[in-house]
């Protein structure tokens, strides 16, 4: 997603790489923003045992303080499917007495939020989205829009990061899946609801500001690609909730890694920079006694830049559940 062009194989005014971001925006962004081959998806589960040793995209780390560290990988978005959870990572949600996030999802749902947001994203007057991407685009995101039941001229006077966020969501719900039944929202209802200790790795600002950070060009590469994608949403959603039932990392791991292919400088500010930012709280956690719940995006715990594998070549044990 660097300068807005045409790549081969992708749709007009898509830059290079700019594909591999849209797949990220269904998946992999952090927290706060939701706001490839289709599969099935019951042929999948049927296949897998529920219950089979290793087979969670969930990890311990065990502390020479006392207790454990638990890390487990988020998805976003959900659906009926992915519950009940496991027995181990339900045991180990008992035995925590801290639950850190992210982000505090708690504050993403409240009204000033949305208004951050919003800011954020607003252009100022007379531009409006028109002048960010090219003509042959601005047609193709007014039909979607209308499409998906949104009038474009509303979403027309914000960026355009923004308006492939509100895309998307809508999108997802129309896929079947919901951003309330994502593993992190579940978690962060019943950690208040249970009076767990509440910790957070990022403020919800700082996660707006990764897109409002992105230059003009990217964003609009960003959402262009996407537009060309939309109709793709739900076969994503069902490998990617395939892979996370079966808890198949290698798969989860080729989705992370494809999202990103061409533009490493993205996949360092969206996973590499804010998986070594995390690693100073996480390891004081793994420094003090008691055991503490993690629930972060799956992609941040994959890879050799992830923190499982940061984890363990700082020394720690870390197993997979």
């Amino acid at each position: 997603m660097a300068t807005v062009g045409r790549q081969a194989g992708g749709s007009p005014g898509a830059a290079p790489g700019s594909r591999a971001l849209s797949v990220r925006l269904v998946a992999l962004l952090p927290a706060a923003a939701l706001v490839l081959t289709p599969g099935s998806l019951a042929a999948a589960v049927a296949e897998a045992p529920a219950e089979a040793a290793g087979r969670h995209v969930f990890w311990r780390l065990d502390k020479a303080a006392g207790g454990h560290l638990f890390l487990l990988g988020s998805l976003h978005f959900g659906d009926e499917r992915l519950y009940p959870l496991p027995s181990a990572v339900e045991d180990a949600y008992r035995e925590a007495t801290a639950v850190v996030f992210e982000t505090d999802l708690r504050q993403t749902l409240q009204p000033g939020f949305g208004e951050l947001m919003r800011a954020r994203a607003e252009l100022p007057s007379p531009q409006t989205l028109a002048d960010l991407i090219p003509p042959a685009a601005l047609d193709s995101f007014r039909s979607v829009a209308r499409e998906l039941g949104v009038e474009p001229l509303y979403l027309e006077r914000f960026r355009a990061w923004y308006c492939a966020n509100q895309l998307m969501s809508l999108a997802l719900r129309r896929a079947g899946v919901d951003p309330r039944r994502g593993i992190d929202q579940v978690f962060c209802a019943r950690a208040v609801s249970d009076n767990k200790l509440f910790e957070t790795l990022e403020t919800p600002a700082f996660q707006v500001e990764l897109f409002a950070g992105l230059e003009e060009s990217q964003a609009a590469a960003l959402l262009t690609e996407s537009l060309a994608e939309l109709a793709q949403v739900r076969g994503f959603v069902e490998r990617m909730l395939a892979a996370y039932v079966q808890g198949d990392l290698q798969a989860l791991g080729d989705l992370v890694a494809a999202s990103f292919d061409g533009v490493p400088e993205l996949r360092r500010r969206f996973l590499t920079d804010r998986n070594a930012t995390w690693m100073t709280a996480l390891e004081a956690m793994a420094q003090r006694a008691g055991s503490q719940f993690i629930v972060v995006g799956t992609g941040h715990l994959l890879g050799d830049d992830g923190v499982i594998a940061r984890l363990q070549k700082d020394g720690y044990r870390v197993t997979r559940l």
